[in-house]
């Protein structure tokens, strides 16, 4: 359901990405209501930069929340859908404005955070914004650490023997993987 009022959503009024700036933690949902996760993503802004309301709605709330600001708008086209902007200074909006999608409603601090969830807070039902804002995560790859030099003992079978010796431990350099890189 979550995934077909989220299609329903971009096709009817498309998300408008927030700032300029490039995504620095993306999406992971979280295994429960007080689990570690990111319910949206972080992007790395400059300070002052403008801020816009990423859907068209009604502003439901803007304060602090553990002492960063942050704008809810609850979405025009499906008012279970709230946007939550979050690091906003300057903001511009109150309690109540109808906003359009990309409408200033602030200005960044040096990082902005934008999810979206379903319904009331406690229900703990996000949605990975990347999709709305046509993102794409970069896949993960292997990286493979670069190639150890053939020592003379190698060479000269001496690390076999030693290879073979019961008390000797061989410890192969790690795989390296990055599912983080930069954003658009």
């Amino acid at each position: 359901m979550i995934t077909t009022l989220a299609a329903a959503l971009c096709l009817a009024a498309p998300a408008v990405f927030p700032v300029g700036g490039r995504v620095t933690d993306w999406f992971r949902p979280p295994a429960c209501a007080r689990c570690e996760g990111n319910r949206g993503l972080e992007i790395a802004t400059a300070r002052g930069a403008q801020v816009a309301a990423p859907v068209a709605g009604t502003v439901e709330f803007v304060g602090p929340v553990g002492g960063l600001f942050y704008v809810v708008v609850a979405a025009a086209a499906e008012p279970s859908l709230k946007a939550v902007v979050g690091g906003v200074a300057g903001v511009s909006v109150s309690r109540g404005d109808h906003v359009e999608a990309g409408r200033v409603i602030g200005v960044a601090m040096d990082a902005l955070y934008v999810g979206f969830r379903i319904g009331p807070r406690r229900d703990n039902r996000y949605l990975d914004p990347a999709p709305l804002f046509g993102l794409q995560r970069k896949r993960a790859r292997l990286v493979a650490p670069a190639p150890t030099p053939v020592s003379l003992g190698r060479r000269s079978g001496l690390w076999t023997r030693l290879n073979n010796h019961p008390s000797h431990c061989s410890v192969l350099p790690p795989v390296v993987a990055s599912a983080r890189g930069p954003g658009p």
